[in-house]
């Protein structure tokens, strides 16, 4: 495992997914000749441009991002322009020197232009607001890793189960051809006068239910590609399974409590957790912003013509700049319910962490064992393996010898390839587990994916 800080890791994590998905979305849909196979890295780089969950991650991560620009612009000086020009038609009286009541008809144009600047200087509601939306943003990063994460773990679920039942076809296919030799025995056996029709009818049974077994197989296997389809967009064969000699490298650390801290400096949901800590305490200063003075700074430029019938043609001009103070007086008890449940909210986020923390913890510890002992399984379910292929062997050698008879030959050839089969889920189950041990831990899903890919032979 490649050693970091989690500030860099993440950093390193969220750069990666981000060019891979720009690659992936400018290049075109990806195709592969026929008889081709897609290994696991190039499932995931497709799985990033196609899969629909983590594309709706991508953009509600953009869309988080988009609120630290609105909060700034709280902060920012807010010019406006209105410009306006009425027509006005209508009759003005009035009494004239000798007292006669005249009549005026009267028609003008009263144009009005102003320029308007509001500057905050002092705004702690806008600046609570400014600072929880970047810690928000935080969190939206965050989420998108959490997402990233998430889908390397569908993917290699689907991609190893797939794996998984190409390998359970070939050693029924294998199981087939035994049984297939095993009921041409027994019938020449009956034909020599050796056998029974019962021999012949149990070898008959026993291919059959391993044909049935083989169909299923197939049926899974059919399932498991399309499901990889739906989440890669590409619908070509896998490769091969876990290479024969799979000898699983050491883990490193080899520390639990060293796997823990990482995950405690790492885990993207721990920290989406965090965040939300934070966001929720930055809520309490944002609501306590309530009880605070606003100032800001106004100044306009204003021109109008024919303000008024007194101010008849005449224009006037106006500049104007000075402070603006609000102070809040009495809200009705508004602002202090607000402080108090935002204060609920903190002590909700607290809650949310510890046992986010204790999760994390418990999975990482259950995968963590799964993975140390996974490595002795694994060589005690390999010589099991040989140790049944050698009783086969010499089940086989009695029945030639008129030793041992066809049922425990039959029995002999099923528990070997049963034992092959387990050897195999086993095989899939360590590189879950340790997957999963990797993502809990926090590493950066291009060193997972590498991993994956070079323990299934794909890369030295």
């Amino acid at each position: 495992m490649v050693t970091c800080t989690w500030r860099a890791a993440c950093a390193g994590s969220v750069l990666w997914l981000a060019v891979t998905a720009a690659a992936a979305q400018s290049a075109p849909a990806a195709s592969a000749p026929a008889g081709a196979t897609v290994g696991f890295s190039q499932a995931f780089e497709a799985a990033i441009g196609h899969d629909p969950q983590f594309r709706s991650a991508r953009h509600e991560r953009d869309a988080s991002q988009g609120n630290v620009s609105i909060a700034r612009a709280q902060l920012l000086p807010q010019v406006s322009l209105s410009v306006s020009d009425a027509m006005t038609r209508g009759v003005r009286e009035f009494p004239n020197s000798f007292n006669q009541q005249v009549s005026v008809q009267l028609e003008y144009q009263a144009p009005q232009t102003a320029l308007q600047l509001r500057a905050p200087l002092f705004n702690f509601e806008s600046l609570s607001r400014y600072r929880q939306a970047l810690v928000q943003s935080d969190a939206a990063d965050a989420i998108f890793r959490v997402r990233g994460a998430e889908l390397v773990e569908r993917l290699a679920t689907n991609y190893m189960q797939g794996l998984l039942m190409v390998e359970n076809a070939r050693q029924l296919r294998a199981q087939i051809a035994s049984l297939e030799v095993q009921q041409q025995r027994a019938e020449q056996r009956l034909l020599r006068g050796e056998g029974s029709r019962i021999e012949v009818a149990d070898a008959k049974a026993q291919l059959e239910l391993a044909r049935v077994r083989l169909i299923d197989t197939l049926d899974q296997q059919n399932v498991a590609r399309r499901a990889l389809a739906r989440i890669t967009g590409l619908d070509v064969p896998l490769q091969r399974g876990v290479p024969e000699r799979f000898e699983p490298p050491p883990l490193l650390p080899a520390q639990l409590d060293e796997w823990l801290t990482l995950a405690r400096m790492r885990n993207a949901v721990v920290q989406v957790r965090e965040k939300q800590v934070e966001v929720a305490r930055l809520g309490v200063d944002r609501a306590r912003a309530g009880h605070f003075p606003r100032l800001d700074a106004v100044a306009s430029v204003s021109q109008s013509s024919n303000d008024s019938v007194s101010s008849l043609n005449q224009s006037s001009r106006l500049a104007s700049i000075g402070l603006q103070l609000s102070v809040p007086l009495y809200s009705g008890g508004g602002v202090d319910a607000g402080v108090r449940q935002a204060r609920s909210e903190v002590a909700k986020a607290e809650a949310d962490l510890a046992n986010e923390r204790e999760q994390v913890a418990v999975e990482l510890q259950r995968n963590y064992m799964a993975v140390s002992s996974g490595t002795a399984r694994l060589q005690a379910m390999a010589q099991a393996v040989a140790a049944n292929e050698l009783v086969l062997e010499g089940v086989t050698r009695g029945q030639a010898a008129g030793l041992r008879t066809l049922a425990e030959v039959q029995e002999a050839t099923a528990r070997l390839f049963g034992a092959r089969r387990e050897l195999g889920q086993a095989r899939l189950d360590y590189l879950l587990a340790r997957t999963r041990l990797h993502l809990l831990s926090g590493a950066p899903l291009a060193e997972v994916v590498f991993d994956i890919e070079r323990l299934l032979g794909g890369q030295p």
